[in-house]
């Protein structure tokens, strides 16, 4: 890939495999799926030609990312008890740089296996969702102002459209939860309330997995209408995941209490 002043202005970090955490004698949920990402992306390596070993790879690298960013959340309100309920809504983007660096290695390399997917099988909808999911963090981490001049935002929506136009409902709903968690969250000119408020609410309708329903309820709040984030809180709260949600679940659950138990 050329080295362009625009590729120069977002955060770099080191290879995924750095990131990754070793496998103990007594492994962690998160050092589970850590050795999981970091067999797939090997085997990514080995087959680049290989659709499926690069899907593989994304997916399991960009669930080790997201489970990072929410287990930091959790353990930023853990020292933050007293935080009211919009800065409980902002908490992610409280996360130190080491969250951000780790991020940034994962999503990298987990980026390219998406990408070269889609060039291997450009009908494939598992290929723009995952090249979307770790665009999603990627901007996250770098915030704004460099997303903005590492053109994150229009490959991001390039990426959701084309998810979308290939099977919106596909794993349970995962392009529409992108892009209504995008839209309810990017700055101008990619924000749009109305319309994550619909995405998420056709996800939910879908597949009410914790996800989901957190995300609803965050759109919802976001559109000044509590009563109903409440409602989809106290869903996300109880309600069980599937297997490409399974690792971060229990952090959607607390993430949807902690919104419950914060003074409005």
């Amino acid at each position: 890939m050329a080295w362009t002043p625009l590729a120069a202005c977002a955060l770099s970090a080191p290879p995924a495999e750095q990131t990754l955490a070793p496998m103990d004698a007594n492994p962690t949920p998160a050092a589970e799926l850590d050795a999981l990402a970091a067999a797939a992306l090997a085997a990514a390596r080995a087959a680049p030609d290989d659709a499926e070993a690069q899907l593989t790879a994304a997916a399991r690298l960009f669930e080790a990312a997201d489970l990072r960013l929410q287990q930091a959340t959790v353990a930023w309100l853990d020292a933050h008890p007293d935080a009211d309920r919009a800065t409980v809504l902002a908490a992610e983007d409280r996360l130190g740089a080491d969250v951000r660096a780790a991020i940034v290695s994962l999503c990298t390399d987990g980026l390219a296996c998406a990408e070269r997917a889609a060039v291997l099988r450009p009908d494939a909808v598992a290929a723009p969702l995952h090249v979307g999911l770790h665009l999603s963090l990627l901007a996250w981490a770098n915030g704004p102002a460099r997303s903005l001049f590492a053109g994150y935002g229009g490959r991001l929506v390039a990426a959701i459209d084309r998810a979308l136009a290939l099977d919106a409902a596909f794993d349970h709903g995962a392009p529409l939860r992108l892009q209504g968690r995008f839209r309810s969250k990017a700055p101008w000119p990619y924000a749009d309330l109305p319309a994550a408020v619909q995405a998420l609410a056709r996800a939910v309708q879908l597949a009410p997995l914790p996800v989901s329903l957190l995300f609803h309820g965050d759109a919802l709040a976001a559109a000044g209408d509590a009563p109903g984030a409440e409602v989809q809180w106290r869903r996300a709260a109880a309600a069980p995941a599937d297997a490409s949600t399974r690792w971060s679940a229990e952090c959607m659950r607390e993430l949807a209490r902690r919104r419950l138990a914060a003074q409005p």
